[in-house]
């Protein structure tokens, strides 16, 4: 960030449904202060999103960013002499100073997509420069930050979006990789950018998919400028790396229209041993060239030799040998720094920031981790301690669950937990048997506990729910049916089920039985299953998100690496769709996003299962969200479910053999 500007602490305001993150800038040639006010959840729905799903990997074409974005979106504002003023409420990252008093800013449109704009003084009409996109940066952990606008001294860096959307989409089976060529052809077109110098294009950076940014003086961009490059990338995470520098000033490139910047392209070359380190008071970028028996780091300004160790490194930050810390690759236990090590019990497999400068977090093979000190000193920093800000602009609404007090039970049964969360006025109300992971629930039980139902994370069961009949979680080791036959999975459905009963048994004796049934993700495809494959019989079934073509991912599915070549019976017993005529007049509502990036739980898997029940002539209802994904983002659609579940239910309390399809 440039010394103009100072970025202070994110500030955490309101609880529930309410919650907001304020990120604030000051411009300190005015005084005047940027701010965005992010609601954890919007405050009305986005527009749907064109997504290209992978793996574990979505990527929204429209906003041109992998979802979920790290950028906050919300109210964007301005605050000089104690006056707001109010850009737009749908801000996406804080704005950047620009000119004298002007101000650089990316707002989401209504199709979607991310336009950025500049104004010469807070208030005046801004001038269009073009629509953002972070191309491809959300793909690897990037220095990039959470934002579309990067200060280069007094001018700012953004991507242009160069996607043009195609009607035809063309893959094949033409090879074995990870990233298949066809796939990484469509990413490569998806991310396509143009890297912006203020208004116009940066000289001497190729158009492609920009993978790494890291500001600073000079700025460092890595760009697959084709799709082979861009492969070379995604399978061996090495990509081209380009030195942007601005002139001084003092000769006459800088007058006559002329670039106020030159490019040096410093080669192809593995993602993160380009980057800028402290060395000798300054930050400077090195490179540091990895060998099998030496590491060498480089001075990326004039090429000379910043310090060697005479072995190979296998982790490291900073400067091997100089600064940060590393592991050799002949002494994979022990981690090194200048002037002293550490031994680890098992081999060290990866190093993360520790929040300071002078410790690190060390994760080991066996998933252990670890803070260690490494005898340095923080430095000082003296950016200024922000008071509680006041919200200027985002709304609040009424909070369903807010200061509403209610009661958890946890029962640990030899299989499995279940909990109870009900308020004292419920008890005698139809429960909701929901089908969770076992590692959502306490693994000790407990009295009757207190809890404001206001606490809990807004769009949960217990949260939508607890508040008008028992919730009772189920406890399911998800990661166990990993390693079982169908039929086994079938029987612990069947034992969960049964677990809940009995509990509601001796827990809610006045409750009336039987319960309904729900999940999300892959609780909802285990309470599908569950119904229609005749191991439970509830009063009714609410699914969300959740997957019931199990051939539609071929390769596995949530912690199960079966694919449908190895294990034929485990997806014919998972996928439900030809089984829907094994309704037994059991009744069922549907609710998705018409956005989930979620590439097992896509939309059309619950508007499949919802088309074969109603072939099946069941009692069945479907409701898609617009603008939602695999978990629901926006105040309106989380408080529209809720009211939706809660008065189906009631209405199937009131007339359970009423059959309508909607």
């Amino acid at each position: 960030m440039s010394a103009t500007v100072t970025t202070l602490p994110i500030e955490h305001q309101r609880e529930g449904l309410n919650r907001l993150s304020i990120h604030t800038l000051v411009d300190h040639r005015t005084g005047t202060r940027a701010v965005l006010e992010a609601p954890v959840f919007r405050t009305s729905p986005r527009t749907r999103m064109d997504l290209l799903r992978y793996r574990g990997v979505a990527y929204d074409r429209q906003s041109g960013d992998v979802v979920s974005s790290p950028v906050p979106q919300g109210y964007l504002g301005t605050v000089n002499a104690g006056h707001p003023f109010l850009f737009s409420e749908r801000g996406d990252g804080l704005p950047l100073p620009f000119g004298p008093r002007g101000w650089v800013l990316s707002t989401w449109q209504d199709d979607g997509r991310v336009e950025v704009s500049a104004c010469d003084e807070v208030g005046t009409t801004a001038s269009r420069w073009g629509i953002s996109t972070r191309s491809l940066l959300g793909l690897r952990p990037n220095p990039a930050g959470s934002t579309r606008l990067w200060h280069f001294g007094d001018h700012v860096v953004w991507l242009r979006q160069e996607y043009q959307p195609s009607e035809v989409v063309t893959r094949h089976s033409g090879d074995a990789e990870l990233w298949p060529d066809a796939l990484v052809e469509e990413f490569f077109t998806s991310s396509l950018c143009t890297v912006m110098l203020d208004d116009a294009p940066l000289p001497g950076v190729p158009q492609g998919s920009v993978v790494l940014l890291e500001a600073g003086s000079p700025f460092l961009i890595g760009v697959a400028s084709t799709p082979e490059e861009l492969a070379a990338f995604m399978r061996e995470d090495h990509v081209p790396h380009y030195l942007v520098d601005l002139h001084d000033g003092k000769n006459g490139e800088d007058r006559e229209g002329a670039s106020p910047s030159s490019v040096l392209h410093i080669g192809d070359l593995p993602r993160g041993s380009v980057a800028h380190r402290p060395l000798g008071g300054r930050s400077a970028v090195v490179y540091t060239e990895r060998l099998i028996d030496e590491t060498i780091s480089y001075s990326a300004e004039d090429g000379s030799v910043v310090a060697t160790v005479a072995y190979g490194v296998s982790h490291y930050t900073g400067i091997p040998g100089l600064t940060g810390v590393w592991v050799a690759l002949g002494a994979p236990h022990v981690l090194r720094w200048a002037g002293g090590s550490w031994t680890s019990d098992n081999p060290i497999d990866r190093l993360l920031p520790g929040g300071a400068d002078d410790n690190v977090q060390v994760i080991t093979s066996d998933g252990s981790h670890r803070l260690v000190g490494i005898g340095g000193t923080a430095e000082a920093t003296d950016a200024p301690h922000a008071s509680s800000s006041p919200i200027l602009w985002c709304p609040s609404s009424e909070d369903p669950a807010g200061s509403v007090s209610g009661t958890v039970i946890t029962r640990v049964l030899p299989e499995r937990t279940v909990d109870i969360t009900l308020t004292e006025s419920t008890r005698g109300s139809v429960p909701l048997v929901w089908f969770d992971s076992s590692w959502a629930l306490q693994i000790e039980a407990s009295e009757p506990a207190p809890i404001d139902l206001g606490s809990l994370q807004p769009d949960s069961v217990r949260w939508c729910h607890a508040g008008s009949r028992p919730v009772v979680r189920v406890g399911i080791d998800y990661q166990a049916l990993a390693e079982v036959h169908a039929e086994d999975i079938l029987a612990e459905l069947h034992q969960a089920w049964e677990a809940a009963l009995g509990v509601i048994t001796a827990e809610l004796p006045r409750s009336p039985i039987p319960p309904f049934l729900g999940g999300h993700s892959f609780g909802a495809a285990l309470a599908a299953v569950s119904v229609l494959r005749g191991m439970s019989s509830p009063r009714g079934v609410l699914l969300r998100s959740g997957a019931y073509d199990r051939y539609a991912t071929p390769s596995g599915f949530e912690h199960d690496r079966r694919t449908a070549a190895s294990d034929p019976s485990l997806y014919s017993m998972m996928t439900i769709l030809p089984s829907t005529r094994a309704h037994r007049d059991i009744p069922f509502l549907l609710t998705c996003g018409d956005s989930d990036e979620n590439s097992a739980t896509t939309p059309e898997q619950s508007l499949h299962l919802y088309e074969n029940l109603l072939v099946a002539d069941a009692d069945v209802t479907l409701s898609v969200f617009p603008g939602e994904g695999h978990v629901f983002s926006s105040r309106q659609s989380i408080v529209d479910r809720r009211r939706l579940e809660e008065n189906w239910m009631s209405e199937r309390i009131q007339s359970p053999q009423q059959s309508h399809h909607q």
